[in-house]
């Protein structure tokens, strides 16, 4: 018994674009070029037929969820919400990355503590909270093919509770749409490809 989980993040919104950073606080739509992007991957992944589509409450997330599942009834799951940079959310990328320096590798990933300073989410939380949202998954869909369209830190995390990486700045964040595929079963937890660009 098999769940297959094809996880996407949103395309590229407005505070993308802007170099805006975009926790969970921040609620920008989709540009022209992430709706675009959305396409891309509805086109790749329009023949799977998925059973259930899972997005974030975020409107980034549900638009892109919108496109790609072309009508599918969307359940939205406030797990999938991007992970809470705190006070750092809206802030321009660019300053955050002078200003907390060492809070990021050469690489611009975040490391983990910056919630000291930024009273956002631990890495811990939001890990918890996608393995009990992949618990209750593999119950429910047992043998079914489902759509996850959430965000670019919380898939970074999602990769963290399947796969138990202990340095998580090794990974990047999937770019806006690039697609993430997993298979749960109740014994295991299998990564098949990470961050598939079809735009």
């Amino acid at each position: 018994m098999m769940t297959t989980l094809y996880i996407v993040r949103h395309g590229q919104s407005e505070a993308n674009k802007a170099g805006i950073l975009q926790g969970n606080k921040i609620d920008t739509p989709l540009t022209a070029k992430g709706r675009s992007q959305a396409d891309a991957v509805y086109q790749q992944l329009q023949k799977l037929d998925f059973d259930k589509v899972y997005a974030s409450p975020l409107l980034r997330a549900a638009q892109t969820a919108h496109i790609i599942a072309n009508n599918a009834t969307t359940v939205y799951d406030s797990r999938l919400k991007e992970y809470d940079y705190g006070e750092w959310d809206g802030l321009l990328v660019e300053d955050v990355h002078q200003k907390y320096a060492r809070f990021f590798n050469s690489q611009h990933n975040l490391l983990p503590g910056s919630d000291k300073i930024s009273h956002g989410e631990t890495f811990e939380e939001v890990t918890q909270r996608l393995e009990e949202f992949f618990s209750e998954l593999v119950v429910k869909h047992a043998d079914e093919k489902l759509l996850i369209v959430s965000h670019g830190f919380t898939i970074k995390l999602m990769l963290n509770a399947i796969l138990g990486i202990k340095n998580l700045v090794n990974l990047n964040e999937p770019s806006n749409a690039g697609v993430t595929k997993i298979e749960l079963t109740p014994e295991t937890r299998t990564l098949l490809y990470f961050n598939q660009e079809f735009s």
